[in-house]
């Protein structure tokens, strides 16, 4: 009986791995589909012509402060933090990125970066409708499934992505529900970092170590808004000198409430 028990035991755990070793195998359309899938649908998506985010931020030891994420479909995105000591804006018009306020010359590869993401149609995962994954430039990208790696503790999948603009990217969707948790954004190496900023001049950088920030952004708390998925936390990689106490660190958002289909005004896409 027990040899017999024994074996079954070992059939059932040959079966859990085998399924396990099958789903490990999607690839990266196949992740993305489902993820889609999971979200919604690229049907129900493609309802939302606008989107508005709205929360608190917080910033090193500041006070939480308010922010708005606008979004158009389908390609213009707006971004409004009103941190308590300056504004910080980015914003893609559909063919150009901004940054305001602009860092100093010596920071140009942050700054490059920065726009490389608000362009890239992949900032803030699903939070923005300005999202390749549910637009029509679904078709034209190609996504290669990169293994798994944990995020917040649990484990996810891989997705690498050449947008049209920009460099690779790395997509990052949770292994159960499919939830989009995480965008790596690639990195930028300051041979001379800066100093933090002062609020009339921006800083003025001066050092003689190397610096690499790795930029991304995680996703978190989602919850069903209007039929689809959606993160209400979210982590974001900040740099000096939009950061005064450090060279690189994070800001934590919260989203208060989400609007669809309102209309948003044309001066907030503008650069």
């Amino acid at each position: 009986m027990k040899s017999r028990l024994h074996i079954s035991l070992s059939i059932l755990m040959l079966f859990a791995v085998s399924a396990a070793a099958q789903e490990k195998k999607l690839t990266g359309d196949e992740i993305v589909a489902k993820h889609l899938e999971a979200v919604g649908g690229k049907e129900l998506l493609s309802k939302f012509k606008t989107r508005i985010a709205v929360g608190i931020v917080k910033k090193e030891n500041d006070p939480e402060s308010q922010f708005a994420i606008m979004s158009e479909a389908p390609n213009r995105l707006s971004v409004f933090y009103n941190f308590i000591t300056y504004d910080l804006r980015v914003v893609y018009d559909g063919s150009d990125a901004g940054i305001r306020p602009l860092p100093p010359r010596q920071l140009s590869k942050f700054t490059d970066k920065y726009q490389e993401m608000a362009a890239s149609g992949l900032m803030f995962n699903s939070m923005s409708l300005y999202n390749l994954l549910a637009g029509d430039a679904l078709a034209n990208l190609k996504f290669e499934a990169k293994g798994m790696k944990k995020v917040g503790g649990r484990q996810a999948y891989v997705v690498q992505v050449k947008p049209g603009k920009g460099t690779t990217m790395k997509l990052y969707f949770d292994a159960e529900d499919f939830m989009w948790v995480r965008t790596d954004y690639g990195r930028a190496t300051l041979d001379k970092p800066a100093r933090a900023f002062t609020n009339e001049a921006l800083g003025n950088p001066q050092s003689n170590d190397e610096l690499t920030v790795d930029f991304y952004i995680e996703t978190s708390d989602f919850r069903d808004v209007d039929g689809v998925k959606l993160p209400f936390k979210f982590v974001q990689v900040l740099t000096k000198p939009y950061l005064r106490q450090s060279d690189v660190g994070t800001i934590t958002g919260t989203i208060r409430e989400y609007q669809h289909n309102v209309k948003i005004d044309a001066k907030m896409f503008e650069q």
